[in-house]
């Protein structure tokens, strides 16, 4: 899509959500005491271990019909009922296991206590593919820069002949997803750089920044789905009963982090 398309989709996006969205979380505020307001409503307090995070994960939040599907790939994984859901899926660490992707990457602030375990940045990746974007940055990639191909289980290195919008691609420094869950990224992104300003600044001040653009660009063309929202409300019921204001309100993102 060139420059030209992206923008004039973006103000329509835009125009849409804000038309759209009838409930707009702390209309009358902007800049600093819009995002101490909602650190203040939506930092959560108590939330599960990592290990028993990734556990509900697999086996409640992401899992339908005893499967697990993978973020950046749509690869499903039958997880038998009754084993461990961590263990089971992570194949002993083989490329075509599922293991536990942090969207914030730990390097990048999310090394530890909450900001590690917070399920609301946390999401099932095919093993090869978590080691694939590491903490690259995310990006808008042209296609002929790309170097690798992720969707399912294939791994391509040239561009795809067909559903190219269902692949990941990666140049190995930036990292791009699939077209279905790029807004889903972004608004991860911007929940864990709000909740999490101080670890993300003292792990790396340029991180969010360099992204910025980008993420509020896919904030706006992939607004929140009915399954993004029925997530975060699940996430919620073991996090203090908090969802992600991001998906509740897609336009906090502009009002937060725009231009």
């Amino acid at each position: 899509m060139n420059r030209i398309v992206l923008l004039i989709c973006s103000l329509l996006c835009t125009l849409a959500l804000t038309g759209q969205n009838a409930r707009a979380l702390y209309p009358g505020l902007q800049g600093e005491a819009l995002l101490q307001a909602i650190q203040a409503a939506y930092t959560p307090q108590r939330l599960l271990g990592y290990g028993e995070a990734r556990d509900v994960m697999y086996g409640k939040i992401d899992n339908l019909r005893d499967s697990v599907t993978g973020f950046y790939t749509g690869y499903r994984l039958y997880l038998p009922p009754g084993e461990d859901p961590s263990q089971s899926l992570y194949r002993d660490g083989s490329a075509d296991g599922i293991n536990c992707e942090h969207v914030w990457p730990r390097s990048k602030g999310a090394k530890s206590g909450n900001p590690k375990s917070d399920m609301h940045h946390l999401f099932p990746t095919r093993v090869a593919v978590n080691a694939a974007r590491g903490n690259s940055p995310f990006a808008e990639i042209p296609d002929e820069q790309s170097e690798y191909w992720y969707a399912a289980t294939t791994e391509l290195r040239s561009v795809p002949a067909e559903d190219i919008d269902a692949f990941s691609e990666s140049t190995g420094e930036l990292f791009e997803p699939r077209e279905s869950v790029k807004g889903d990224v972004a608004r991860a992104m911007f929940y864990f750089y709000t909740i999490y300003r101080r670890e993300a600044l003292q792990a790396d001040p340029l991180f969010f920044q360099q992204q910025r653009a980008t993420l509020l660009l896919w904030n706006r063309l992939d607004p929140p789905s009915p399954q993004e929202l029925s997530r975060t409300q699940a996430i919620a019921r073991y996090q203090d009963g908090i969802p992600n204001p991001f998906v509740l309100d897609p336009t906090l993102a502009d009002r937060l982090y725009g231009f």
